[in-house]
């Protein structure tokens, strides 16, 4: 293979990497993720993670959880993947593959905001 070709695959490649993450650091809306219901409606935590989720989230994991760039969450596999809220914790904040770290970009209580209203609203067992 000669220098251009090759170039010209790194910088597709350069190109489609800066878009992906760009797609996936935000850009969603509240109002399109579904609101906690039953005894969780007025949960402060669910609702915060809520706000997070779509602000964070939605653009690869969808607003509704139903997957697109990133994995659904309304197949009871996130529950399987993270029986222990903890280690889903510790998986969002460090991240791995293409699921960016947000240990820098969210606080401490934003990431057990956004985990609990994964796992309470999004996520349906199996």
């Amino acid at each position: 293979m000669s220098a251009r070709p090759r170039r010209a695959s790194l910088v597709t490649a350069a190109a489609a990497i800066v878009a992906l993450a760009a797609a996936c650091g935000g850009g969603g809306s509240s109002a399109s993720s579904p609101l906690p219901t039953g005894a969780h409606a007025h949960d402060q935590t669910l609702l915060a993670g809520r706000k997070v989720f779509s602000a964070e989230c939605a653009t690869c994991h969808g607003s509704g959880g139903q997957g697109g760039v990133g994995p659904t969450f309304n197949d009871g596999r996130l529950l399987r993947d993270f029986p222990n809220p903890s280690d889903q914790v510790t998986f969002v904040s460090q991240g791995k593959g293409v699921m960016p770290a947000f240990a820098g970009v969210l606080t401490p209580t934003q990431l057990a905001e956004v985990v609990a209203y994964e796992r309470k609203v999004l996520s349906k067992r199996r």
